[in-house]
């Protein structure tokens, strides 16, 4: 149970990192279509501004996390490469696979620091933030009383993200 809590953080807050098409493909091969209908106008494709279960849906369709759910709901890993846990469970080292976004650019472990931070600093108005809450200063700094600065992740490279949890999940 406490694994899949903390995947479930993870895959939200990594959710909050919109891919719209990631993976090891060469320049030629980078054009993906996706087509599917909707019965409702999605407001947005903002990870980070989302509050409609139709973007939701479109974001999960479209988006991936640190970890996946597998058919039986077990946590499976997915950017995250591999993840150790120290500090009695309050600190996660990531190590990515390597991904690019659509344009070919690589996904680094700056765009989850850039993107949980926005999603906490109070300016964004993200209704989201409080998922993030378990992230060291996450709240603290969502109520403007700390810097985004401060909030515990951060890039350890180009492939290797540090997460500090006020506690264990």
């Amino acid at each position: 149970m406490k694994g899949q809590k903390i995947a479930a953080l993870f895959a939200a807050a990594g959710g909050l990192l919109l891919l719209s098409a990631c993976g090891n493909q060469g320049a030629s091969s980078n054009k993906q279509v996706l087509n599917w209908t909707e019965n409702a106008q999605l407001s947005t494709q903002d990870p980070t501004l989302t509050t409609d279960a139709t973007s939701f849906q479109a974001e999960m369709n479209t988006n991936e996390g640190l970890y996946r759910l597998d058919k039986n709901q077990k946590p499976q890993l997915a950017l995250a490469k591999s993840v150790k846990v120290t500090n009695g469970g309050k600190t996660y080292h990531v190590v990515l696979r390597k991904a690019k976004w659509a344009n070919g650019d690589p996904l680094t472990a700056k765009d989850f620091v850039y993107a949980w931070r926005r999603t906490v600093t109070p300016s964004t108005k993200s209704t989201m933030a409080f998922y993030l809450y378990y992230l060291k200063n996450a709240e603290a700094i969502n109520k403007g009383q700390k810097s985004p600065s401060t909030l515990g992740v951060k890039a350890d490279g180009n492939y290797k993200l540090t997460i500090n949890l006020k506690r264990p999940v």
